[in-house]
């Protein structure tokens, strides 16, 4: 059983490793917002928000650092902030 449980533990601190390791950072100027869509593009990308930032707080010309990982094939925000 403790072997079991060691081996658990092992492949879980690899995947949570492994899946930390997948998140981006990209610091550059924001060139489009959609609102409704809830998208920012920053430097040439477009990056999907979740419901929980708040996308009224950014505007097209502020220079932000945005951590995101790809999710599906889409660029995901972590977090955004102003740079």
């Amino acid at each position: 059983m403790k072997t079991v449980f060691g081996a658990a533990l092992a492949l879980m601190m690899i995947v949570g490793s492994a899946v930390s390791s997948l998140a981006a950072t990209i610091t550059a100027t924001i060139t489009h917002i959609d609102v409704k869509a809830r998208i920012i593009v920053v430097d040439s990308r477009a990056f999907h928000l979740g419901t929980t930032i708040n996308i009224g707080a950014f505007k097209v010309g502020e220079k932000v650092t945005v951590v995101y990982e790809r999710n599906n094939g889409q660029l995901r925000i972590v977090t955004i902030k102003a740079a």
